[in-house]
């Protein structure tokens, strides 16, 4: 039976040009390698090569099973990474979200009713969302729009309202509503990697001096001792403690207001039934 390292040895004999320097890269004797090069002939049943008394070449036939082979080394690297991608979406449960609020409230309901499953969680652009669900990269993913597709179904599941986080001696510290465009102008502290909601805040305040934050307990610290508005929204409030010394304005825009929904595709709505239901 032909062996995959006897491939291989004939392929790096063909582009080192000698036994020798094969050898040597393949890090044997050159006597096995001849012994290798010896049986795929004899398993193979043909020559493959034309001996003279100082030099081995492949013949016209050997040229042949030369790119026979590398398309079977070719072939089983590609079953390898396969099976293993196979393998690992059988134990993972891969969501990809368009903001961290619902990926956070989905990733609690996920580890509740598939413990068993390993967690792979990522914030995206919603294009690459959409292509990696139809590419079954994720399981789900969450969007903040509905949408009618022959392959994918969507339901609702949470919403978020965002608020103006002001310092108390903010001059708008105390009215009861704000517009974006009312703070449009100023120097805010804004979290990165919070999805569609950066495009929004970039869109809609185009004047604001955004101070982006990566690490989110410097963010809060931040919040909590600076005297720079910032966004929080009714989640944020539900789940987290909130700095006593700042006043929480309600955005009265629509923009500063999101439906989510779970996409999933329809292929998969029975094995997603006990988390669909519970939503």
């Amino acid at each position: 039976m032909i062996e995959l390292e006897q491939l291989q040895h004939f392929i790096t004999f063909q582009e080192c040009g000698t036994l020798s320097k094969a050898a040597k890269q393949l890090n044997i004797s050159q006597p096995v390698l001849t012994r290798s090069m010896q049986k795929l002939e004899e398993e193979l049943d043909v020559s493959l090569f034309t001996r003279t008394k100082n030099k081995i070449t492949l013949n016209e036939t050997g040229l042949f099973a030369l790119s026979l082979a590398k398309r079977i080394l070719e072939d089983t690297k590609d079953m390898h990474k396969q099976l293993i991608d196979f393998d690992r979406k059988l134990h993972t449960f891969a969501i990809g979200s368009c903001a961290p609020a619902p990926l956070q409230y989905m990733s609690q309901k996920i580890a509740q009713y598939y413990p068993q499953k390993t967690l792979l969680t990522e914030i995206k652009d919603m294009n690459v969302l959409i292509k990696g669900l139809k590419n079954k990269d994720y399981m789900m993913i969450i969007m903040p729009y509905d949408i009618e597709d022959s392959l994918i179904e969507s339901i609702p599941f949470m919403e978020e309202q965002l608020y103006f986080s002001l310092p108390l001696s903010h001059p708008f510290a105390h009215r009861k509503s704000l517009s974006l465009k009312e703070m449009d102008g100023e120097r805010m502290l804004l979290m990165s990697n919070i999805g569609f909601w950066n495009e929004m805040h970039q869109r809609t305040m185009p004047h604001t001096k955004f101070i982006i934050q990566n690490d989110r307990s410097i963010f809060y610290d931040l919040v909590e001792l600076s005297s720079l508005p910032s966004f929080t929204s009714d989640y944020v409030m539900k789940t987290e403690t909130m700095p006593q010394n700042r006043c929480i304005i309600p955005i009265v825009d629509k923009d500063a207001q999101a439906t989510f929904y779970c996409w999933y595709l329809k292929e998969n709505e029975i094995k997603l039934k006990s988390l669909l239901y519970n939503l």
